[in-house]
């Protein structure tokens, strides 16, 4: 079982291994591609299709998002729209609050699909 354990800025301890962002996919943790996403987007406030994808897959009841500790990372209505005709539940926290909002889903046997930015 996956489980977030600390998230200070730019970093966030996942199952004791320190990453600067991830996503958490069914139980495996991803590191971001911020080469890929700075090379798209000039930035890495952004979800690439191919995150997006991800979010969806392994039939999750939620995505979870942490949008940044300001909360600079957004959703385009797309991917909103794409989330709810799969039906999966989405919510976006600040990344402040994810540490307790994930675990605490985990805990009442939710299966949570995660992207976590730690910036901004």
């Amino acid at each position: 079982m996956v489980k977030i354990e600390k998230i200070s800025w730019g970093k966030v301890k996942v199952n004791n291994k320190d990453y600067h962002q991830v996503l958490i996919i069914g139980g495996e943790v991803l590191e971001r591609d911020k080469i890929k996403l700075e090379t798209l987007f000039g930035t890495t406030h952004k979800i690439g299709e191919w995150e997006q994808e991800l979010l969806l897959s392994k039939n999750p009841d939620i995505i979870l998002i942490a949008s940044g500790w300001s909360g600079i990372l957004k959703l385009d209505e797309e991917f909103k729209n794409l989330v709810a005709r799969h039906g999966v539940e989405l919510r976006v926290v600040l990344t402040p609050e994810v540490v307790k909002k994930y675990n605490h889903l985990i805990a009442e046997g939710k299966k949570v699909n995660c992207l976590i930015h730690t910036t901004c």
